[in-house]
Formats: structure tokens, C-alpha cells, sequence
């Protein structure tokens, strides 16, 4: 399953969330990111990730809920999008 999970940071978590990013040591068990956007200017940005199950995309929202507001969307490709419209 694909997942776009857009993020947003308060301005008062800004400074901690870069130093937490820069350490490199996000868990990303089960989840395999495909790439990531920040907008630059603002504290916000998205990424697209896949993974087997909601819990992957669970822990690894998770482990930056104390700094960043996350959204999760399930998202399909073309080709899924084309099965569901031949059905």
C-alpha cells in the first residue's frame, strides 16, 4: 500500500525537529519511503512511503508525534486507480 504522509512543525519545535532529522536515525521498520519534499520557506513538506500495514505507518508517525503534525492518505497508482474503475 502507498501512503502520502504530509507533515507540518509548529514553529516553537522547528529547531528540535531539524537536530532530531539531522541525526539519521529514524526507525523506518516496514516502511520503505520512495522519496520526500520540503517546501522551502515553511516547516511543512510530504512524503511517499509504502508498507504492508497501517502499524508501520503507525510507529513510524509515531516516533515524531511529540514534535510534528502528521496527516496519513492511502494513495493508488494509475493501475490501481484503473482497477477499481473497471470494476
Amino acid at each position: 500500500m502507498l501512503f502520502k504522509i504530509t507533515y507540518s512543525i509548529p514553529v516553537e519545535n522547528v529547531k528540535a525537529c531539524q537536530e532530531r532529522f539531522m541525526t539519521g536515525e529514524e526507525k523506518m521498520d516496514g516502511l520503505t519511503v520512495t522519496g520526500r519534499w520540503h517546501e522551502v520557506g515553511k516547516s511543512q513538506g510530504f512524503m511517499i512511503a509504502e508498507a504492508d500495514d497501517m502499524i508501520a505507518v503507525g510507529k513510524f508517525t509515531n516516533q515524531w508525534s511529540d514534535l510534528c503534525n502528521m496527516d496519513v492518505t492511502p494513495i493508488m497508482t494509475d493501475e490501481q486507480i484503473g482497477q477499481v474503475l473497471m470494476a
